[in-house]
């Protein structure tokens, strides 16, 4: 009994002293982050250059199969068996082609925009836990928060040190 007695009086005093210590926590909208950071910007005309030439490369073979079909039902009637099954074929042909490029464009920008994503987190967290450390933060909350005033919400100081990287 009389070890009770002083342990229950430091036990108080360690949380009483805890509870006055200042926690310094502040909001960033992640969402707006990834949507202005230049390195994000930077990622998507990256992207646009690396994949413009394959997607005008389908569009264009759209083009040409809907002039072909064109073609043929104004021809169509004109033409032997032979010719309509010959370019019909050739239609059937590029279509499936086409359904194939653009699916293995699809998977291609799919995996790249992983890949883009996952370097723009990266940056944007060591720029997160810099600054954090700068300014004396404990926490600094992302996702999942219910209300977040406008004095503790840091994503445009974040943005700025995005800038300078």
């Amino acid at each position: 009994m009389k070890l009770l007695k002083p342990i229950v009086f430091i036990s108080i005093a360690f949380f009483s002293l805890a509870a006055h210590a200042e926690i310094k926590s502040a909001y960033i909208n992640s969402a707006r982050i990834l949507q202005e950071a230049p390195q994000a910007i930077a990622a998507v005309e990256q992207m646009k250059k690396e994949f413009t030439s394959r997607e005008t490369a389908i569009r264009n073979m759209a083009q040409d199969i809907q002039q072909q079909e064109a073609n043929l039902q104004k021809d169509g009637a004109i033409m032997s068996a032979a010719q309509k099954k010959k370019i019909e074929d050739e239609i059937l042909e590029k279509k499936r082609k086409i359904r194939f490029d653009a699916q293995s464009l699809k998977e291609d920008v799919d995996l790249r925009r992983k890949q883009e994503i996952q370097k723009v987190r990266t940056a944007i967290q060591q720029v997160i836990q810099s600054y954090a450390k700068k300014k004396g933060y404990d926490f600094i909350f992302t996702e999942g928060v219910a209300y977040a005033s406008d004095k503790v919400n840091i994503t445009e100081q974040i943005l700025k040190e995005l800038k300078k990287k």
